[in-house]
């Protein structure tokens, strides 16, 4: 996703080191490796980023971004629709590439992770929670709900980030909208 306010060379960085995050974790890579994957020198990543730590909330403020913009992208779906299709969308990103839910990816350094990121890595989570919300309160509105709507969200998120781990175990992506689609099912009236 390009913006015209992030140049292409900063854009190359978040990219690959959101791949690199993504994929083994915030302390499981180095600045040096990042810039070796870029073919550039490190000191050239400190020109646009002071830290890593700098560099991650920077990642971390693209996936806010990028979520919002996925979410007007398929705003004119149903909202059990825009459900299911991030679900699939998540999957296929998470299993095809190999990597983590942005949400989930640094829960185990959770300790570790400075404040600040932590702060983008909840915003994010509070961004996709409203999102969730909106879109149980037209089905609550459509078709009921026998749960409560705060419930639903926190139960869809966490049934969501179960079965993706479930489906890379299994290399069965259909596992998540299986599971989805069934509990969204039980929970409507």
């Amino acid at each position: 996703m390009s913006s015209p306010t992030v140049n292409p060379m900063k854009e190359q960085i978040i990219h690959e080191a959101s791949k690199m995050l993504l994929s083994k974790g915030l302390n499981g890579f180095s600045l040096q490796e990042l810039a070796s994957n870029l073919s550039i020198k490190k000191a050239s990543l400190f020109h646009h980023y002071p830290s890593k730590n700098a560099l991650a909330i920077e990642v971390y403020r693209f996936y806010q971004l990028a979520f919002e913009s996925w979410t007007e992208k398929y705003a004119h779906l149903k909202a059990e629709r825009q459900i299911v299709t991030y679900a699939e969308t998540l999957t296929s990103w998470i299993c095809e590439k190999q990597r983590v839910c942005p949400v989930g990816a640094l829960s185990l350094e959770w300790k570790l992770v400075d404040k600040g990121l932590q702060d983008e890595i909840i915003k994010l989570h509070k961004i996709q929670k409203s999102w969730l919300t909106k879109l149980f309160k037209v089905i609550k509105l459509e078709q009921g709900l026998r749960v409560p709507i705060s419930e639903a969200v926190l139960q869809t998120i966490s049934l969501i980030q179960g079965s993706i781990q479930l489906a890379r175990m299994n290399n069965d992506p259909q596992l998540v909208k299986k599971n989805l689609k069934s509990y969204l099912s039980i929970i409507k009236e």
